[in-house]
């Protein structure tokens, strides 16, 4: 089994993995966010008691994905916490590209102390995993495994292409860092769950899964622009199958888009959100309204998932559309 914790940090991610193996506890963690002056990981690092984590992952080098690593860092080296290793999908190129396009003072700020401090964190990283590394699987129980699905070698040489052009000041469209993103299947002998962080249509295209899906984290909080129709059509999955939406109040970008909540919702996904906020709201408005004036009864999952034990009772105070969301998997 399984623990899948999905931490409320508004708009971005901080993702907790908890198993047993061999009699003893385990943890992931998949990106780390600063959220209202809080870091929910390192909270929950803290309170753990925990003397090893066995992999720390940065699914992209965006600021709603990293802000919290460099606490986490200075927490690990202060407190010789062992950390088995860490995966990313940084590219050599991309201090340079951030150099050159951001000018929040904010994120300038938050670049500098991340790579301050992961400059000492690596010191205490057991192994050693290539920056473009995203092929080996991990295991985490017997015959479970985590494997990275995108980024693929493909999309760092379109990365770089387009660096390249920029740097030479020739027009080039966005060398985006969601590109880079991380695609990430747990997966056991029959059931699988996908963690999508903000990977791009692209990365999706030509994915064989056969596996069962129990579990799915939408692309991009919920851009519509990130959402590839056809391979979500593709995926066998489970009845009522959550689909969790890690969003919050960001004006500027105003996700999840309520076409993405209604493609799941339309395709037998039950929907899950840390904030019930823009889509999210507009869907629930809209359900509730359809309520009103229909005599069928619509259902949606209030409840986290356990196994293949669903609960199909519905209040129109949604808890599953606020906090932190926890699953147990597999």
């Amino acid at each position: 089994m399984i623990n899948i914790h999905f931490k409320n940090v508004g708009q971005g991610d901080s993702i907790i993995l908890e198993w047993t193996k061999d009699d003893q506890k385990c943890i992931g963690i998949i990106d780390c966010h600063v959220y209202n002056g809080a870091n929910p990981t390192l909270d929950y690092l803290k309170k753990s008691n925990l003397s090893k984590i066995d992999f720390i992952i940065l699914s992209h080098f965006h600021y709603d994905h990293f802000s919290g690593f460099a606490d986490l860092f200075t927490y690990c080296i202060n407190n010789k916490i062992s950390v088995k290793c860490f995966y990313h999908s940084l590219a050599p190129f991309l201090g340079e590209f951030y150099n050159r396009v951001f000018t929040s003072q904010k994120i300038k700020a938050a670049i500098k102390n991340f790579f301050e401090t992961y400059d000492l964190f690596d010191e205490i990283v057991e192994d050693k995993v290539p920056v473009s590394s995203h092929v080996r699987k991990l295991e985490l129980a017997s015959n479970t495994y985590l494997s990275f699905l995108a980024p693929r070698g493909k999309m760092y040489d379109i990365m770089a292409r387009q660096l390249s052009r920029k740097v030479n000041k020739i027009v080039t469209t966005a060398a985006d860092p969601n590109k880079l993103s991380t695609i990430i299947l747990i997966e056991n002998q029959s059931n699988c769950a996908l963690l999508t962080a903000d990977a791009v249509t692209k990365s999706f295209a030509k994915q064989n899964i056969t596996s069962e899906l129990v579990l799915a984290q939408v692309p991009h909080h919920g851009s519509w622009g990130n959402v590839n129709e056809l391979f979500w059509r593709s995926l066998k999955k489970v009845k009522n199958c959550p689909a969790i939406f890690s969003v919050g109040d960001e004006p500027k970008d105003k996700l999840p888009n309520v076409e993405t909540v209604s493609f799941f919702n339309a395709e037998g996904f039950d929907i899950y959100a840390t904030n019930e906020v823009y889509g999210i709201a507009e869907f629930v408005k809209s359900f509730t309204t359809a309520k009103k004036n229909s005599s069928t009864t619509i259902a949606l999952n209030t409840f986290s998932i356990l196994k293949k034990t669903y609960s199909t009772s519905i209040t129109l105070s949604n808890p599953h559309l606020n906090g932190d969301q926890t699953f147990a998997i597999l």
